[in-house]
Order: C-alpha cells, then structure tokens, then sequence
C-alpha cells in the first residue's frame, strides 16, 4: 500500500464524495487543495471544518464548464499547493440535463464539465506531479452502456441525459489509460467506479438510492492508496475490466486527437503528443 503523504488536491470537493474524500484525506497528510465553483466566500464553514481534521486545508473556486476558468483554477491549485502534488483526485462532475446544453465554449455540457475540464485541468498540473503522485479519476459503471461515436461524441443526434453522462464516463476511463502511457516510471493515474452511491447526482438522473457518501470516499483512499501499474480501473472497490470499448488503444488514441483539437485553445499542443 502507498502512504499519503504531502499535498493532495480533490475537485469538486464542496459536496457528495468529494467532500468527504477532501474530510478523509485531511485528517492524513499535510496540505489538501479542494476546488468546487462556489465563491470562495461561501465556503468558510466548510473549510474550517475540515482543518479540524488536522491539515493545511486551501480552497480553490473555478468553473468547469468555462475552459477559461479551469485553467485559471490549475494556476490557482498549484499555487495554493505551494509545492509538489503527491495525489490529484478528479472529482468534479454533473448529471447529465434533461435537455441538451452547450457550454459557451460551445460543447455539450457534460462532456466538457465532466471530462474535457478534468483533462485540461490535469494537462496543467502535470508538471507539478510527483513522480510517486497517483492521479484518481472518478468513472462510473454507467460507461458500459456507452459508446463513444465520435462522429457525434457531443450528442447532437439522440441525446438523452443517461447517454450524456454515461459517454463522459467513458472518455475519463480511455483517458485514464491514455495517460498511463504517458507516465511510464511516473506518477501513476487510475480510474474506479466508487459505486451506488447516495447523491445529489444518483438522484437526479436515476431517481435512486444506494450506499452513504462515505462508502465511496473510501473506495477513493483505496484507489489514492493501493499498489498500481497504472491504467487499473476499480469498480466499488473491486479490481475489474472496464468495457471492451474502454480498453481500445486505437479508439482512444482517436478520442485524444478529438480532446486536443477541442482544447487546442487552453492546452499546449504538446500535452497530447
């Protein structure tokens, strides 16, 4: 098992998972930088309360779906980290809508919060990784039903909000494997499944219930923690094989093509070489 240990930054860390992996991981290292879109000035309470758990603990506000934002949110994460990243948690994320919406960077709103934002947020703060770092990205065994379609990856053909969210899991779980490539004898990246798990989120799409928040921020320390090559994905806490589609090197490679044309204006181009 790894320890935890330095900094490590979790996005969308003002609720749900997020905020109770930011609650766990305090409570273990040194410093967490947790980021959600709330003005910093709403957040006081939260923040406080978890400095109670005994870390440094900084709060960086910014808005994934403004492309923009996220990459004045990466320079805001490694300032406020003042240092290496030992572990980098890609939280963040949105139901699919009811009706198809598009960001003012003009992509279907889902894809670009829950994934195009964490790859470009990510792109950002490579460098600042450690080589020992483990980078977490949040999928969903949703992406089994999902197929990536890039000729019509923003939905603007059949869109529904479950086809929505389930595609956006799906490019995180290619993009994960992607980035392993990418970091061989490096800091390691994996993806994981946390679970049914009772959210504001699992609510507004699936109308269900399932296990406490608590039950996926421990899934999110096991994937932070645990021995990894890189690449794994974890579904509720068990190692498994994602989609056959997930695990097609030459479909992600064209996904990444497609990632960099659309990021091409916030990214350098050398991120995706």
């Amino acid at each position: 098992m790894r320890a935890l240990q330095g900094t490590v930054v979790v996005t969308g860390a003002t609720s749900g998972i997020g905020l109770a992996t930011a609650r766990r991981v305090a409570g273990r290292v040194h410093r967490v930088v947790v980021q959600g879109p709330e003005p910093v000035e709403q957040v006081g309470a939260l923040v406080a309360d978890l400095r109670r758990e005994g870390a440094d603990v900084r709060y960086v506000a910014c808005d994934f779906g403004r492309l923009s934002s996220v990459v004045e949110g990466a320079a805001a994460i490694a300032t406020a980290a003042d240092g290496p990243i030992d572990g980098l948690v890609n939280n963040a994320g949105v139901p699919g809508a009811d009706v198809r919406r598009v960001t003012a960077d003009g992509h279907e709103r889902t894809l670009q919060v829950n994934y195009l934002g964490m790859v470009l947020l990510t792109a950002h703060l490579q460098t600042a990784l450690t080589d020992a770092a483990r980078v977490v990205n949040l999928g969903s065994a949703t992406h089994e039903m999902a197929s990536l379609d890039l000729d019509d990856i923003e939905l603007e053909r059949g869109y529904s909000n479950v086809r929505a969210y389930a595609r956006s899991k799906l490019a995180i779980i290619m993009y994960t494997r992607w980035l392993t490539r990418r970091l061989p004898g490096r800091a390691t990246a994996v993806s994981l499944s946390p679970g049914v798990i009772s959210t504001d989120l699992l609510h507004a799409m699936f109308g269900a219930s399932g296990a406490s928040v608590g039950h996926g921020a421990a899934n999110v320390i096991e994937a932070l923690t645990t021995d990894a090559a890189g690449g794994e994905y974890y579904d509720d806490g068990r190692l498994v094989e994602p989609s056959a589609e997930a695990r097609d090197d030459r479909e992600t490679d064209a996904l990444m093509r497609w990632t960099a044309r659309a990021l091409a204006e916030h990214a350098d181009a050398a991120s995706f070489a």
